[in-house]
């Protein structure tokens, strides 16, 4: 029997979705981009607001928090839209705007880990020269200004005819054309700057795992007189090496599907809707997790988490007891 087209919701739909596939869809994204922009805001307002967070490493982890805080509410709601409607309904334009700052924000996001990593790594590893390499926090926001810098030189050559941007229905985002015809620049972009970012990561949490593990060992062979400093030393090199092993396993589970969907792009072969719209989904949670990597499992923001979240204060009010 043949369906009558106006019976059926998949009919409606651009990508032949049913309401309830749209519905669940639109829900997740949703989720995903109020959750990222308003965890990502907390980060914010607690660096600013609590003075015990006004440290070195914390001028990182607001950056970062920027650049999600700029997906999640410059890029993402066009994206749920899409989601939505199954096409692309404003004009090409703007959807050349949406792929320049959907680049921008993401790159910015990773040079910002991989200063993370660096500045871990220099500590750990290279403690000489962490003096000289992160000498104060005006030092620290100069690289932050570079990493945005960077990432819009870098998202804005196909406005001037280096590459193309498009809009891929199958992803429901603008983004650029990973075509082989646009080789150039996806080597330049994918595989030099994210990929030579994700490289140094690895290899700096690497670094720094190795390191901490020596260290931890010379301190049982030869023991210390003081028992107390030789327990909190372990206990400090264990949460360090939660956190980094968290981020490797994180960064690699959100962002490698869409560099390899990108490759195979660039391969030329055709990707699932369902694989793509998996890897960009993956590809937007990361700015919903940076908040809890980098915030939640630092005690200092987890108070500082509470202090604003059950006071609406933080920083130097005094919290009243019950």
């Amino acid at each position: 029997m043949e369906k009558n087209p106006q019976s059926d919701p998949s009919s409606h739909d651009p990508l032949g979705r049913s309401r309830s596939q749209i519905g669940l869809e639109v829900a997740l994204s949703i989720l995903i981009c109020l959750t990222s922009f308003l965890g990502n805001l907390l980060v914010v307002y607690v660096v600013h607001k609590d003075s015990r967070l006004k440290s070195l490493t914390n001028v990182f982890i607001h950056n970062l928090a920027l650049t999600d805080i700029s997906m999640a509410s410059l890029h993402m709601p066009f994206w749920v839209t899409s989601l939505y409607t199954g096409t692309w309904i404003f004009s090409e334009k703007w959807c050349k705007f949406q792929a320049v700052i959907q680049s921008t924000s993401g790159n910015a996001s990773i040079l910002t880990m991989g200063l993370i990593a660096f500045y871990r790594y220099f500590r750990v590893v290279k403690p000489a020269l962490n003096n000289r390499v992160y000498s104060s926090k005006r030092m620290a926001r100069l690289y932050c200004a570079i990493a945005w810098i960077a990432s819009m030189l870098l998202a804005t050559p196909p406005l001037y005819g280096w590459g193309k941007m498009i809009y891929y229905p199958s992803c429901s985002v603008c983004s650029f054309n990973w075509k082989i015809e646009n080789i150039s620049y996806t080597i330049v972009t994918v595989g030099v700057v994210i990929n030579g970012t994700t490289v140094s990561i690895l290899y700096c949490y690497y670094k720094i795992y190795k390191t901490l593990k020596e260290s931890s060992q010379n301190i049982n062979a030869h023991g210390i007189q003081d028992g107390a400093a030789s327990s909190a030393r372990p206990e400090t090199d264990i949460r360090l090496l939660k956190t980094c092993f968290t981020v490797v396993c994180v960064f690699l589970l959100t962002r490698a599907p869409i560099s390899v969907a990108v490759i195979f792009e660039t391969a030329g072969c055709v990707i699932p809707r369902e694989v793509c719209t998996v890897a960009v989904y993956l590809m937007f949670t990361s700015s919903l997790v940076n908040p809890m990597i980098y915030g939640i499992m630092n005690s200092q923001f987890k108070e500082a988490f509470k202090r604003a979240l059950m006071f609406g204060t933080c920083g130097n009010n005094q919290i009243q007891g019950s």
